[in-house]
């Protein structure tokens, strides 16, 4: 006897092939793509900004490459619901027929769709979904964003230049928290640097003066902090700056905690406070002049940070494997093989996309908030120039 569940994995997975065979066919037939991102709940701010990296892309280039008109289908998944997503991937390829899918904010989200990737040769390009592990989820999946073990490396070397051996970890409690945890220690401490304290954060804390009393109490001399944006980094660094981490001796690195539309919900405290990110304002390179004016053109008072930038520049790939395809039906396999080694120039920098493991190659920066003008800014301080994902490499050494 067939159980309903079965009967309905079943029927998607008939499906599925009989979609396989009739993907797409015509080489001037209207090709969807599917974006299944965060558009309402918690994370819906991240969503926006994906969508209007996309935008700005789509109005700068247009919607049709490759001999075909490009169109959009925007799916919410809500939340952290891996299972949402997997069930919109499904009937974004099924029902709607899409030939592609992208988006992908949060990790589980996309490997809660990997089977769904690999099962109808979907290429899926990641335009967040930053824990190491997940590009290796499906071999349909090709990350432009980046793993979140690149940040780590360049922010522990550059720790140890400016002389600081003894550090501290204090990270938010769940799978992107502890990858920061485990890079940046195993950096840290491959360099002669010394662990003097390291904590996990539950997710729903809104009283972070126990930690921050912990990290002064340590005397660390570098502090790397993961905690996300919004509630939780405003209330972390004002628990810090009240125990005196921030304003003393103290490195304090973050990520995306001071990320640049948020910088106004701080004050002058955290000038000093450093963060080591893919993207900044200030970056001289032609294609984040274009980006910028791109979103002011389009979206007026939108301040421009790197979810846009990244799904900015993921826009790039996905228009490079539609063009690869040019004058026959789309094949994801031969779609996926085109951004192999590709390179272009984003809004971040140089990006390349490694043939062995469809993981981004970029530039890191190191920022520092500084009062410039009258408010607050992120400035670069250095640069890491075209670096792998350290996670994938160890993962060779291993075998």
């Amino acid at each position: 006897m067939i159980t309903e569940a079965r009967h309905s994995s079943y029927l998607f997975l008939a499906a599925a092939a009989t979609l396989t065979m009739l993907h797409p066919a015509a080489a001037q037939e209207k090709l969807k793509i599917g974006v299944i991102g965060q558009l309402s709940g918690p994370f819906a701010d991240a969503g926006l900004q994906t969508k209007q990296g996309i935008e700005t892309y789509l109005a700068l280039h247009g919607n049709r490459v490759g001999g075909r008109e490009i169109e959009l289908l925007y799916r919410d998944v809500g939340g952290p619901k891996p299972a949402m997503a997997k069930q919109l991937a499904e009937e974004l390829i099924v029902k709607d027929k899409v030939s592609m899918l992208a988006g992908f904010y949060l990790s589980p989200e996309a490997s809660a769709a990997a089977s769904v990737v690999t099962e109808t040769r979907t290429p899926a390009v990641l335009m967040n979904a930053t824990s190491a592990p997940v590009v290796g989820e499906s071999p349909f999946f090709v990350r432009p964003s980046n793993s979140i073990w690149q940040l780590e490396p360049p922010a522990a070397e550059w720790a140890i230049k400016q002389g600081k051996k003894k550090a501290y970890i204090a990270v938010a409690d769940y799978a992107p928290g502890w990858d920061v945890q485990e890079a940046f220690k195993t950096s840290f401490t491959a360099r002669g640097g010394q662990i003097v304290g390291e904590d996990r954060i539950p997710l729903r804390t809104v009283d972070f003066a126990p930690f921050a009393e912990r990290i002064a109490q340590a005397k660390p001399d570098v502090l790397m902090m993961f905690v996300g944006t919004g509630a939780p980094a405003v209330g972390f660094l004002k628990a810090l700056v009240a125990q005196g981490v921030v304003g003393r001796d103290i490195t304090v690195i973050g990520q995306s905690e001071m990320d640049d539309p948020d910088l106004p919900k701080f004050d002058d405290s955290i000038v000093g406070v450093y963060s080591t990110i893919t993207y900044a304002l200030g970056l001289p390179y032609e294609e984040n002049r274009k980006f910028k004016d791109g979103v002011k053109a389009k979206f007026g008072s939108a301040v421009p940070n790197f979810v846009m930038a990244e799904s900015y520049d993921s826009m790039d790939v996905l228009f490079h494997m539609i063009e690869s395809q040019q004058g026959k039906p789309f094949d994801g396999a031969s779609a996926v093989a085109s951004a192999l080694g590709y390179s272009w120039n984003g809004a971040r920098g140089p990006l390349t996309i490694e043939p062995d493991t469809r993981d981004v190659t970029l530039n890191v920066y190191i920022r520092r908030v500084a009062k410039v003008d009258g408010h607050l800014e992120n400035v670069v301080v250095d640069t890491y120039k075209a670096v792998k994902d350290p996670w994938a490499q160890i993962q060779k050494q291993k075998k």
